[in-house]
């Protein structure tokens, strides 16, 4: 028989309405649903708990609160006793010792997902909790029509359809957002929305479809969480470690961040203050938040790179303008210039309290800006930085590449073993003007890999490159570095570097690294002329700069150009994040003021007529808009800005960044100037 699975997925969160205080509905549902054994009335068939807001299923289907007044969503003319059944029981009971004896209850089983058998003829419902919000599916036999299919929300005052498609109940002045149904079946969109019917019910409305084939929906928005104070605060950098715990720094400028017993600190010390975050992916998790710890000093302090080893211990850097910088073990630099200088630290969350800080150090000269913008961590723990000087006494090591500054501003590339506080090697890099370190990344093969943006036409260039000239105003350069060879020209430790770019502005933003050790670079480009490749998903410029996406191949110069798209719409569009998906494609992140940027399978398609986030798949070897696997905006009126991307094992994707307003299905509120957030997507 074939099956149709309809997704119906409920984001709920509680709008802020009137002046009434922000309020969170259901916030962090667990994945577990607790068997009615007698300890709830006796209506209740199961119930999940989350954020003090309480989900339960009767027979006619679930009930919450919504503000002060309860809503049930139950199926019209539907079998009034549908067969309601646990399904994939879950390790741990619960157990209720309250009162005498005769009324504990012992052993209570919990399940991952509840199942309505039958509700229509060839028609079960199984619902199922995803963290802030409740999903279900309708999944019918073939020959079954969904048009009998209607929901009825009791107790509601409102429905309405947005016109992004998504159905909003309204009940004591507080509002929540049910997505549009998204449905494939065999990659292939199939169109789905909701229809509005009389007495507060709604059905759903199908295209054409394959009745005997089952329906795949994909992407669905899971989650969306804002992670901020009152005051202004941001994520900027995300990493996956061991165990499915997600790493997660940013900025606060307030203390009000969530307190989690045995961090390094727990109060913010400065104006701005770094924050490390680390969240249980875990779906079986009803709190995903483990661990939470401010690091700074008395003024201001900003993460920009982060990466973690296989025993979950955190590395950092950024710049601090706090000349009271926390120092722990071997600092190889315990003095701020006073003014601007970077930060290297070892975080270890295992360790409790003041001990978590393993090693700390400013990194930096004494007359000038210092910032670290990137960094990485090779499996001996030893740190690989980049970043950008104004220094003319920035530390440098005997065997470095270039042992003195160039142009008034020059990249630096620092590699840094935390264990003794020691520089196994540090060097400028950059020509006779303005040079940035962006991104580092070091390869299966040992190899350091870099990625800057320059200004000068005497940037150094080593190897069989793709361009030794300055093509526009900036331009990108990548580089390869071996750190067990010294100074420059032939045999020197630089083996590999490029020019990248077309006539006008183009800079990267991020770069990393493929299972080939390819470099995969994004960033924006105002050059109509910058370099694509033959299956571009979009070979010309959209408008008033473009995100790029490049991947290239250092290690193989003749097949140097892999792949290179634009990708933006009639106005100016940032990717700040790049990352490799499982099968060969690229998802990036960023910006976007276009209105018209190409949408596939979104939760958002359109703009929310801001500065929007956007969210992309691309496929190189599929040439044009086919090869654009998935695309969405994200945001309302405000800015949203997208900065980080991780990819889970399970193909769950995280992306990370800040933003000014809230959305009506996220977890939380925007309490302050701006936010950091969190979306999945799967």
């Amino acid at each position: 028989m074939g099956r149709l699975s309809l997704f119906a997925g409920v984001g709920w969160a509680a709008c802020v309405v009137a002046s009434a205080a922000p309020n969170t509905v259901m916030s962090r549902l667990p994945l577990r649903f607790e068997e009615n054994r007698g300890q709830f009335h006796p209506a209740v068939r199961y119930t999940a708990r989350a954020g003090g807001y309480n989900l339960q299923l009767t027979d006619r289907g679930p009930a919450f609160l919504l503000g002060n007044q309860r809503v049930e969503i139950s199926m019209v003319h539907a079998n009034p006793a549908p067969r309601v059944e646990g399904v994939d029981r879950m390790a741990a009971p619960t157990n209720y010792f309250v009162g005498p004896r005769q009324q504990w209850h012992t052993g209570v089983a919990n399940y991952a997902r509840v199942r309505y058998r039958a509700v229509y003829p060839g028609v079960d419902i199984v619902y199922y909790g995803n963290r802030g919000q409740l999903e279900y599916d309708f999944e019918l036999q073939a020959g079954v029509s969904p048009d009998a299919i209607r929901m009825q929300f009791m107790g509601a005052d409102a429905l309405s359809i947005t016109p992004e498609g998504d159905l909003v109940i309204e009940a004591d002045g507080v509002q929540a957002v049910q997505k549009k149904p998204v449905i494939f079946q065999d990659g292939r969109r199939i169109e789905g929305r909701y229809t509005l019917l009389a007495h507060n019910q709604a059905g759903l409305l199908l295209g054409k479809f394959d009745e005997a084939r089952p329906l795949v929906i994909d992407p669905i928005l899971l989650f969306g969480q804002y992670f901020g104070s009152s005051g202004t605060d941001q994520i900027n950098v995300m990493k996956m470690g061991p165990n499915g715990m997600l790493y997660i720094t940013g900025q606060t400028s307030t203390g009000e961040m969530p307190y989690i017993d045995g961090a390094y600190d727990n109060f913010n010390d400065g104006l701005i203050d770094i924050f490390l975050a680390i969240m249980d992916t875990n779906p079986n998790n009803s709190y995903p938040l483990t661990y939470f710890s401010y690091l700074g000093g008395s003024s201001n302090d900003i993460p920009l790179g982060l990466d973690v080893d296989s025993n979950g211990v955190a590395y950092l850097t950024g710049y601090t303008t706090s000349t009271d910088f926390p120092m722990a073990g071997s600092s190889f630099q315990t003095v701020s210039n006073g003014v601007q200088v970077a930060f290297a630290v070892k975080l270890d969350p295992s360790q409790y309290g003041g001990n978590g800080l393993v090693y700390s150090s400013f990194l930096g000269g004494t007359t000038g800006l210092n910032t670290g913008n990137g960094l990485a961590v090779d499996s001996n723990g030893v740190m690989y930085i980049v970043g950008t000087t104004r220094c003319s006494d920035f530390p440098v090591t005997d065997n470095a590449y270039a042992g003195v500054s160039y142009g008034p501003q020059d990249a630096f590339i620092t590699v840094m073993d935390p264990n003794s506080g020691t520089l196994l090697y540090s060097t400028y890099m950059g020509g006779e003007l303005s040079d940035d370190g962006r991104a580092i990344a070091v390869g299966s093969n040992g190899l350091v890999y870099f990625a800057a943006n320059t200004y000068s036409t005497m940037f150094p260039i080593e190897g069989p490159f793709y361009r030794n000239t300055l093509q526009g105003g900036i331009d990108v350069v990548v580089g390869v570095l071996d750190i067990t060879k010294s100074g420059n020209g032939d045999g020197g430790s630089m083996i590999y570097s490029s020019y990248i770019g077309g006539s006008d502005l183009d800079e990267v933003r991020a770069m990393s690294l493929d299972a080939n050790n390819r470099m995969i670079l994004t960033g924006y480009t105002f050059s109509t002329d910058y370099p694509t490749t033959a299956d571009a998903v979009q070979p010309n410029p959209g408008g008033n700069g473009d995100a790029f996406v490049t991947i290239v191949n250092p290690g193989d110069p003749p097949n140097f150009m892999a792949y290179s798209t634009y990708f933006g719409g009639s106005q100016t569009d940032v990717a700040y994040a790049a990352k490799p998906d499982n099968s060969g494609g690229v998802y990036i992140a960023g910006y976007t003021l276009s209105p018209d940027l190409f949408t596939v399978a979104a939760p958002q398609p359109g703009s929310g007529g801001g500065t929007n986030m956007f969210m992309a798949q691309i496929k190189p070897g599929v040439p044009g808009r086919r090869g654009i696997q998935f695309s969405s905006y994200l945001g309302t009126i405000g800015t949203y800005v997208g900065n980080s991307i991780v990819v889970g094992s399970d193909g769950t994707l995280y992306f990370a960044g800040y933003g000014q307003n809230g959305l009506p299905t996220w977890n939380g509120y925007q309490g302050g100037v701006s936010d950091g957030f969190l979306v999945l997507l799967k």
